[in-house]
């Protein structure tokens, strides 16, 4: 007898989820390239990066919203996923799927500075004399935003909780077989970049940590991942009850 004990309509919810969250987030990302250089225009002087964000006007503070919001989908599918493969051999243990939540949700509240909080201090900058107390202090909040909300919650934490994520989803998708052992492993093979490049985050509080640059090459390889994810589990769910029939009918 063929026992299944895979969900599948949840496994296609979250493949589907999955796969939204890693096409959708690409295009404010897109837009933030084209609007602002994106993430080259962070390396800046302050205020300059503040006249760029002021110039950029709604289509900007609009473009980090729903970049915001992305990552608020990324948390949704992490919850699906949960449910999708909460009983079976590929069981993925809820504090996992908790990482996963939390891990969006703190990048999202940390992007929401940019539509919230940083087109006031623009403004205030913008507005400012040159060389004046109001400009010093508009550049003071930003740095402050930016070094606390966007590099430690945002980008810090958040990729930690992101890591602890992915080495669960990884390892429970390998514990799947087939094609999903590949793909689970694939996932864990870019924990060392995120790891490695955490020394660009860190080198901003220790300047003598020596800085490997990995991130952008993590984030574009797991967003790759998670597409992959996102299909295979659309398949695998889909696939299921025609190999099933197939066995039953030769048995």
């Amino acid at each position: 007898m063929i026992t299944e004990d895979l969900n599948r309509p949840a496994l296609i919810k979250a493949g589907i989820a999955l796969s939204v969250v890693a096409v959708l987030a690409n295009i404010p990302y897109g837009a933030l390239i084209v609007l602002f250089d994106y993430d080259d225009v962070l390396r800046r002087p302050a205020g300059e990066v503040l006249e760029l964000f002021h110039a950029g006007g709604s289509p900007l503070v609009l473009a980090w919203w729903t970049f915001a919001l992305s990552a608020l989908g990324f948390a949704i599918a992490a919850m699906l996923l949960g449910e999708a493969l909460r009983d079976g051999k590929a069981k993925l243990a809820s504090g996992f799927t908790l990482f996963g939540v939390l891990s969006g949700i703190f990048q999202a509240a940390a992007l929401l500075r940019w539509t919230f909080a940083i087109p006031n201090v623009a403004t205030a900058y913008v507005n400012a004399a040159e060389g004046s107390a109001e400009r010093a202090a508009a550049v003071s909040v930003y740095e402050s935003l930016n070094t606390f909300a966007g590099v430690g919650m945002g980008e810090h934490l958040g990729q930690l909780l992101l890591m602890v994520w992915t080495f669960g989803a990884g390892l429970a998708l390998m514990r799947m077989g087939g094609e999903m052992k590949w793909i689970g492993a694939a996932g864990l093979a870019t924990l060392p970049l995120w790891l490695v490049g955490q020394t660009e985050l860190l080198s901003l509080s220790m300047p003598e940590l020596p800085v490997i640059e990995l991130l952008p090459y993590a984030f574009i390889g797991w967003e790759l991942w998670l597409l992959v994810v996102g299909v295979a589990l659309i398949v695998k769910a889909v696939g299921k009850p025609a190999r099933s029939a197939a066995i039953l009918a030769h048995a």
